[in-house]
């Protein structure tokens, strides 16, 4: 429901399109219940999260045209166009998009890319991991004016291993040990690029905010603020303000990601 009481904070809404529903497949639907609950005058900042430059650069181009302030999650894991995402863009295609997209926005700190999640799979004597493909994702999108990123590693939910399973796939487990060395590889390219590596739910690691209040009302055109409170829902590492999201779960995606965890069959 949108906030109406006034605060210090602000009364404007974020709004999330959408850690739910890859946007990019349901983007008239989506741009239909955006401007019909909240319209610009209601909302701070449009948070889009999608693999697709295009949901922002075309399908909601319009209508994200009449918001005040849109951030982007653009996640690029790597592994395009492979079994592991046989739906998606190759990275290559995707990154070369980046520079339209800070046009777009007005400002590289409304954009972040995403290697997420880092996975190892293993089919038969095949592996697919973007364990080495991320850094190069950061150090592409860095030289082209990104300036933070986010991962984590992947969880294994249990729809996500059955449907592994099913299709003779298993996700091959790091240990401890594996994973910061892997996390401090990836620091060190986005170091070494001027830029931050952050953990997005990550054990071990700071909490971090992949929506961030504090920072959505920093970089607002007009110096507008929006609510800095702690969203609830969401995961005990998650340091997200709130927001509301718009999207569904359990909505067919034709990206045919084998690790979503947002849908119950791929």
């Amino acid at each position: 429901m949108f906030y109406r009481k006034r605060t210090t904070q602000g009364s404007k809404v974020v709004v999330s399109l959408s850690r739910r529903t890859e946007p990019y497949f349901y983007a008239e639907r989506l741009a239909a219940l955006l401007l019909a609950r909240y319209p610009p005058e209601r909302v701070h900042t449009v948070v889009v999260w999608t693999k697709f430059p295009e949901t922002v650069l075309l399908k909601l181009r319009t209508v994200l045209s009449m918001y005040s302030q849109v951030y982007v999650h653009l996640t690029v894991t790597g592994l395009g166009g492979t079994l592991v995402e046989p739906r998606v863009a190759r990275p290559k295609a995707v990154l070369a998009q980046i520079p339209s997209l800070i046009e777009f926005l007005g400002d590289p700190r409304r954009l972040r890319v995403r290697p997420d999640p880092l996975v190892v799979f293993r089919r038969g004597k095949e592996f697919f991991s973007n364990l080495e493909t991320a850094a190069q994702v950061i150090r592409t999108a860095a030289n082209m004016g990104v300036v933070t990123f986010s991962a984590s590693f992947m969880e294994l939910y249990p729809k996500v291993q059955r449907r592994l399973l099913r299709r003779g796939w298993e996700a091959v487990p790091l240990t401890p040990e594996e994973r910061e060395r892997v996390w401090e590889k990836l620091s060190a390219a986005a170091a070494a690029a001027g830029t931050v590596l952050y953990g997005c739910c990550v054990p071990g690691m700071p909490v971090s905010r992949c929506i961030d209040g504090e920072l959505l009302s920093a970089l607002h055109p007009a110096g507008e603020r929006c609510r800095v409170d702690k969203a609830k829902g969401q995961r005990a590492l998650c340091g997200c303000t709130h927001a509301i999201d718009i999207g569904w779960y359990n909505m067919t995606c034709p990206s045919g990601c084998l690790y979503c965890y947002a849908n119950s069959s791929v």
